[in-house]
């Protein structure tokens, strides 16, 4: 039977010390009992992954330093992870790194952490890097897993949140503001403002109206800034299997818009495109349909390149057209900065069919989120853990905690349990998929649909 994870432990709604029973469900650290192949962990670190029955599995996949390596080879393998060359250099990065992991596993995941790393404070030397990464090690079988999973939790964490801060996606969030404060500015020349604020909501949709000049037409719409936070930053580059600072700053310039049909948005859509070049120099545009024109509209005649975007986390009745492309902004939102290229994404929905109504509302896809990321972190989620983002989710979206259970069973989670054991436990249907045709899911494990 596989053991429990000792320490590990639920920090919720001041519930303090609320233990988790998460059982080891995938081989986190069986990679080196099984096979001690060194060279796997280090091709690992230095390529993002290595390939598995045609999968790539990463660190964040089962992150665990080999026993018998020495330090000098776990400290190669840890630049290369980090992307850095000297790890004397990185010591205050590392600390605010380390931090921000800390605060993101407990505060946002809800996993409480064992004393020992609640205790990791400054760092001030290789020997302390080492000795985190050497404490997720594979462990002999019959010794127990000790608090091996847990540093595997938090170096996955730790490379995340030292990634964004590496690749300054600080400044991201700050050039998200400015560009959508700058888009509501009156034209110097022509004295007018093409997006005009009716009534501001702190945190939900500000009342519009965009003003298109050549058809000299206005239209009424709802818009909110899809800025991200730095958790929202951290979770995309945990979930997605080969994620990076890069991919995960695709969509960190965001605008959202609600129209009340999609004739209002099919006219939309020329404007918005002629506004962005002229305003921000947008170029690379490219226009992702999904589901919201059927493949025989005019829409796809008259823009061009349409881009099918499938996001597995997705409400399958949630339709919405984006607009993708690189703008120039002044770096960390400052009006005197240098000029830089950004990604960003504007996404234009119904209002009869938004994303914050219904089994589509943002907090029940964020719980999603975290079962997606809890299952690739250690493998599945208690039936306890469920019920907690659950409640989550209903508290802030108004939808009742059991439907809102009963929806992600059906929509996202798979059973997983060990053969010599009933307890009720869960999986993400992305990783465990993706997992199971790696072959790295351990036989003693059922993997299964859930019985309605």
């Amino acid at each position: 039977m596989p053991e429990k994870t000792p320490s590990l432990k639920m920090d919720f709604k001041k519930k303090e010390g609320e233990k988790l029973p998460y059982t080891q469900m995938y081989p986190i650290v069986d990679l080196y009992r099984d096979s001690p192949d060194k060279s796997k962990f280090m091709a690992a670190m230095k390529k993002n992954g290595i390939n598995v029955n045609g999968e790539n599995i990463t660190p964040v996949d089962f992150f665990a330093t080999s026993r018998d390596m020495s330090d000098e080879e776990i400290l190669e393998a840890v630049e290369a992870y980090l992307g850095i060359n000297n790890i004397e250099e990185k010591f205050e990065l590392i600390n605010k790194s380390l931090e921000s992991a800390k605060d993101y596993i407990e505060n946002y995941l809800h996993l409480g952490l064992p004393k020992e790393i609640k205790k990791i404070d400054e760092i001030k030397s290789k020997k302390e890097v080492l000795d985190i990464f050497k404490k997720t090690a594979a462990l002999k079988k019959g010794e127990g897993l000790k608090l091996s999973p847990s540093y595997c939790v938090l170096v996955s964490v730790f490379a995340a949140t030292f990634e964004f801060r590496k690749e300054e996606l600080e400044g991201l969030i700050k050039e998200s503001e400015y560009i959508y404060e700058k888009m509501f500015e009156m034209e110097k020349k022509s004295g007018i403002a093409n997006f005009c604020k009716l009534e501001y909501k702190e945190g939900e949709y500000d009342k519009i109206i965009v003003y298109d000049e050549e058809r000299e037409a206005q239209t009424s719409a709802e818009s909110y800034f899809r800025g991200k936070s730095e958790y929202s930053f951290v979770s995309k580059m945990l979930n997605k299997p080969e994620s990076n600072a890069k991919e995960a700053s695709i969509d960190g310039i965001g605008l959202k818009l609600e129209l009340d049909s999609k004739d209002e948005i099919e006219k939309l859509i020329p404007f918005l495109s002629r506004y962005l070049e002229k305003k921000f120099d947008a170029r690379d545009i490219i226009f992702e349909n999904t589901r919201l024109f059927s493949e025989g509209d005019a829409i796809y005649q008259k823009i061009g390149t349409v881009k099918e975007n499938k996001n597995p986390y997705s409400n399958k009745n949630f339709k919405s057209f984006k607009i993708n492309g690189k703008l120039n902004v002044p770096k960390n939102g400052d009006a005197n900065g240098m000029i830089i290229s950004r990604q960003f994404e504007i996404q234009i929905v119904l209002a009869s069919n938004k994303n914050e109504s219904g089994f589509s509302d943002h907090n029940i896809y964020e719980a999603s989120k975290k079962i997606a990321i809890v299952t690739r972190l250690l493998g599945s989620v208690t039936d306890n853990y469920l019920k907690i983002v659950s409640a989550e989710a209903s508290r802030k979206s108004g939808v009742s905690a059991k439907k809102i259970e009963k929806y992600l069973k059906e929509t996202f989670l798979l059973e997983a349990r060990s053969k010599s054991s009933n307890k009720k436990r869960y999986a993400h249907k992305s990783h465990t998929e993706r997992r199971k045709r790696a072959g790295i899911i351990p036989n003693d494990i059922i993997i299964r649909k859930i019985k309605k």
